[in-house]
């Protein structure tokens, strides 16, 4: 079992996808290898064929294996980026 990111996650990725080079075009100063990188593990993120992935078993009930897509940790990601500010708070407290 594979949970499916959201559809809006999606659009984000395509609208990258399909948008990034015109982008570097326009803005000179994003053409580096460092903001290539960022977006590559961003389209990539949440694809276990390509970013890998981590299966585990329940273990109270034993069935089935689960299938957890590895995430890229990018700051351009938002599910990434939203996990980073959703636990800040918490580290900052920490410290």
């Amino acid at each position: 079992m594979l949970v499916a990111p959201a559809r809006e996650w999606h659009v984000f990725q395509q609208s990258f996808a399909e948008h990034w080079d015109g982008f570097k075009h326009a803005h000179p100063r994003y053409q580096t290898p460092y903001y290539d990188d960022l977006v590559d593990k961003m389209l990539r993120c949440g694809d276990p064929d390509q970013m890998g992935s981590v299966e585990y078993r329940c273990l109270q009930c034993g069935e089935g294996t689960h299938r957890v897509a590895m995430s890229c940790k990018s700051s351009l990601c938002l599910r990434c980026a939203k996990v980073s500010v959703d636990t800040w708070p918490r580290r900052a407290n920490t410290a």
